[in-house]
């Protein structure tokens, strides 16, 4: 058994699934009194107070997230550009009381705003932040110190020495507590998480392009030698991915001896309910050895031959300059609650679409293909579409008000049916489990939520609005057939006008 044994995705993909019939036949529900506590806590861990003036980008956010990476220079990196990335990708935004409960809403989107990812934070060369290993606090902008020295080494041997990972100043290592997520969600849960995860990083990618921080997502390790390092039992905290952070110049010291972990953390409940196929799937695309990570990190993926191409349809894009700082941006962004069922323009779409959709630099191939439905666009036909990527191209399916349909896929939730366009984030599991064996299935879920982010941030630059959606697994398949035939369905998110700023408007 193993990353190999691809029937394990299979059987989880399968067996959580959504249908019309399993979302009526559940017996779930949400037991308030054991709700997870939203942040960990390691009450015994000395804290360092993070700098609360920094500056967030006054960088238009359209230029930050679809500009070219930046370049692995040797500059250095202070703890105020750690600060400005650690907020932008998972800090505190604002508080609100929403049905009588209180929300912490973070700076990246999270199904169900449970926030299940943790950053830890391998500092080498922060300039003012002395090495070590630390867990980021968003409640109260602090680092809590976890180990001594430099783990950087540590982490690059786990990695087969990616060349990002061993010459990075600093290295970002985000985990998944699952229970925050399968409190609501059950075993379906471990997709989401690598939403979060995703989310996450699509912020940390531009605000570390807004701040010339180069970075790179890492996903190909042995996962046990991280989580001894980190003191994480990989049944209820997963590794879902690394950020390398910088590049230096000089190479990283041989580590200190790995002792046991020195701190625990508060328990997140009373009760936790641990969900099996979840522990499963998680267990089954581990990498056990640097031979495995090699063999990841090569693999190519057999692009599966589509249908023939329809006519291609290109549309002008907004000037990147016209979008909105990326710090205000961050900042203002949220999940639309309503829609208008307005509609946006043609050329907002094609650049919410263009400049979300590169593949972001990492260590894994491109696995998703892109659908939409528009509802509501001017100057575009309504119906269902496939978004050529490659060159920024919309090719129409089918004709037809589908708005109905919209609604339907998403279980039947207002949002799909009047927002503008539905997007739609799918891969072929076949090919991409073929290649990299089980381990694809983190990294699919986890592009999806990059270009999803991406997706957020774009909309809501341009004064738009966008919310992540789950879905009914085969018929959206179904729906866009032919051409998806063989494809999964990943993750939803409609775009659009939001009501409030539709009455604005009037």
């Amino acid at each position: 058994m193993g990353n190999s044994d691809i029937e394990a995705a299979r059987v989880f993909h399968e067996i959580t699934k959504h249908s019309y019939t399993s979302v009526r036949s559940s017996a779930h529900y949400l037991d308030w009194d054991i709700k997870p506590l939203p942040y960990k806590i390691y009450p015994d861990a000395a804290a360092i107070a993070l700098p609360r003036d920094f500056e967030l980008s006054a960088m238009p956010t359209l230029r930050a997230i679809a500009g070219e990476a930046a370049p692995f220079s040797a500059e250095s990196i202070g703890l105020e550009s750690l600060t400005r990335l650690l907020f932008c990708g998972g800090g505190l935004t604002h508080r609100s009381r929403v049905g009588g409960e209180d929300y912490h809403f973070r700076a990246a989107a999270s199904a169900g705003a449970l926030y299940p990812i943790e950053i830890y934070v391998a500092a080498g060369e922060i300039d003012g932040l002395q090495a070590g290993l630390y867990h980021f606090s968003p409640a109260d902008l602090k680092l809590r110190g976890l180990r001594r020295g430099d783990w950087r080494r540590t982490i690059a041997r786990a990695a087969a020495m990616r060349p990002s990972l061993a010459s990075a100043r600093a290295v970002l290592l985000m985990t998944a507590i699952y229970w925050r997520s399968a409190w609501k969600y059950r075993a379906r849960a471990y997709r989401y998480c690598f939403w979060d995860a995703g989310t996450i990083a699509a912020n940390l990618l531009a605000a570390g392009s807004a701040g010339q921080v180069p970075a790179e997502i890492v996903t190909a390790f042995v996962d046990s030698e991280l989580e001894a390092l980190l003191g994480i039992d990989s049944r209820h905290e997963g590794l879902a991915c690394l950020v390398a952070l910088g590049r230096s110049e000089t190479e990283p010291a041989e580590p200190p001896a790995l002792e046991p972990f020195p701190f625990e953390a508060i328990a997140l409940s009373s009760r936790e309910v641990t969900y099996d196929d979840l522990v499963k799937i998680h267990a089954e695309s581990r990498l056990k050895s640097r031979e495995e990570v090699e063999a990841v990190t090569s693999a190519r993926i057999e692009t599966r031959a589509l249908p023939a191409p329809g006519s291609q349809l290109r549309f002008e894009t907004i000037d990147p300059d016209h979008s909105s700082p990326l710090g205000a941006t961050i900042l203002r962004r949220g999940s639309t609650r309503v829609f208008a069922e307005a509609p946006i323009s043609r050329e907002e779409l094609a650049t919410i679409m263009a400049d979300s959709s590169a593949h972001p630099r990492s260590d894994f191939p491109r696995l998703t293909s892109t659908y939409l439905i528009v509802n509501g666009v001017e100057g575009m036909e309504p119906g269902a579409y496939y978004y050529r990527r490659e060159n920024g191209s919309f090719e129409l399916l089918k004709r037809g008000n589908f708005r109905a349909d919209a609604g339907y896929l998403c279980l039947e939730q207002p949002l799909g049916m009047k927002c503008s366009a539905l997007v739609v984030y799918a891969a072929n599991l076949d090919s991409a489990l073929g290649a990299l064996g089980n381990r694809a299935y983190r990294d699919m879920h986890l592009e999806a939520g990059i270009l999803a982010g991406r997706a957020y941030l774009a909309a809501y630059s341009l004064g738009r609005g966008a919310t992540g959606l789950t879905f009914y697994d085969d018929d959206t398949t179904k729906f866009f057939e032919p051409h998806a035939a063989g494809m999964s369905p990943l993750l939803m998110v409609a775009l659009g006008v939001p009501r409030s700023a539709a009455e604005d408007q009037t």
